[in-house]
């Protein structure tokens, strides 16, 4: 019996950690979207990949679990950069993030030539 409840005690621990790895991912590919979105660039691969997890306190004291993100994305088409996030529990700590578009230049229009009058003088 207590071998059995052990085993479920583990096994719940196991899937509640899994599926806030997976709500984390989910969540940084959600602000990566928006990121490139807002800059007006194309996420590439519609994916991020975690390269980093610590365990650090919060601002406000609480141990939790910080993971960081990387995710690829695109101004041109043919170019590849990278961004990056962080987040702690599921709470965006930071991101790195493209900046968004130069808007284009305003059309420049040629300047009216003044109307000659004939001489003054």
């Amino acid at each position: 019996m207590d071998t059995t409840l052990i085993l479920l005690i583990l096994l719940g621990l196991g899937l509640y950690t899994w599926a806030r790895a997976r709500d984390a991912a989910e969540l940084a590919r959600r602000h990566g979207l928006e990121a490139c979105e807002r800059a007006g660039v194309q996420l590439l691969d519609h994916s991020v990949a975690l390269v980093k997890l610590a365990l650090k306190r919060s601002d406000d004291g609480r141990l939790g679990i910080v993971r960081q993100y990387r995710f690829d994305y695109s101004r041109e088409g043919n170019d590849r950069a990278s961004g990056a996030l962080a987040l702690h529990g599921l709470k965006l700590l930071w991101i790195t993030a493209p900046e968004p578009l130069a808007p284009p230049p305003a059309e420049v229009r040629p300047a009216i030539a003044p109307r000659s009058f004939g001489h003054w003088g």
